[in-house]
C-alpha cells in the first residue's frame, strides 16, 4: 500500500507543488518545533481609543488654526531716525529730510489699517524690511573704513522707503477711485 502512495505522489508531484499551505500553518509548524507561539498584536481597546482621540484632537486644532480670522495684531512701525549729525554732518539735513517725510507717509499710510487690515499689513511689512535693513546700515557705519560708500547705501534705501510708501499710497487712492466710480455706476444704475 505504501508503494501505491508513494506511486501517485510521484505521478501527481506538480498538483502537490503548486499548492502553498497558508501561514496560519507555518506557525504553527514553527511553534511546535520551537516551542514558542508567535502572538498577533492586539491592541487593547483603551490604546485604540487613544489614538482615535489624539487623532480627532490634532485634526480639530488644525481646523481650528486654519479658519481663525482674529484680526492680527497692528504691526508697529519703527519710525526712523537719523543720528548721522557725528559720523557726516554734511549729509545729515538731507537724511533727516528723508526720515521727517517717511514718518509723514507712514502716518498717512496708518489710515488704511482700519480700511484695509491686510493690505496694511503687508504695506507695513515691506516699509519694516526696509528700515531694518537701514538699521543694519547704520550699525556698520561706526566700524566701516568706506563710510561715504554706506552713507550713500543710507541714502538710496531711505530714498527707497519713501518711494515704496508713495506707491502704497496711490495704490490706496486707486482703491478708493475704483471704489467710489464703482458706486457711481451702481448709483446711475439705479
Amino acid at each position: 500500500m505504501s508503494d501505491n502512495l508513494q506511486d501517485f505522489i510521484e505521478n501527481n508531484r506538480e498538483e502537490f507543488d503548486d499548492k502553498v499551505p497558508p501561514e496560519k500553518i507555518w506557525n504553527n509548524i514553527d511553534a511546535a518545533i520551537t516551542g514558542k507561539k508567535k502572538q498577533p498584536i492586539i491592541l487593547m481597546p483603551v490604546v485604540k481609543w487613544s489614538i482615535a482621540v489624539a487623532a480627532v484632537f490634532i485634526i480639530g486644532m488644525l481646523i481650528y488654526f486654519k479658519l481663525d480670522k482674529r484680526p492680527s495684531p497692528e504691526p508697529v512701525i519703527v519710525k526712523t531716525e537719523v543720528d548721522i549729525n557725528t559720523i557726516a554732518p554734511e549729509e545729515a539735513p538731507q537724511m533727516n529730510e528723508f526720515a521727517r517725510m517717511i514718518d509723514m507717509k507712514q502716518e498717512e499710510l496708518k489710515t488704511l489699517a482700519k480700511e484695509q487690515p491686510q493690505l496694511y499689513q503687508k504695506f507695513s511689512t515691506d516699509i519694516t524690511q526696509l528700515d531694518s535693513s537701514y538699521n543694519a546700515l547704520k550699525n556698520k557705519l561706526s566700524n566701516s573704513p568706506n563710510k561715504e560708500m554706506l552713507i550713500e547705501a543710507m541714502i538710496q534705501n531711505l530714498q527707497l522707503q519713501l518711494n515704496v510708501l508713495n506707491q502704497q499710497l496711490n495704490i490706496i487712492k486707486q482703491i478708493k477711485q475704483s471704489k467710489e466710480y464703482s458706486h457711481e455706476t451702481n448709483y446711475k444704475k439705479i
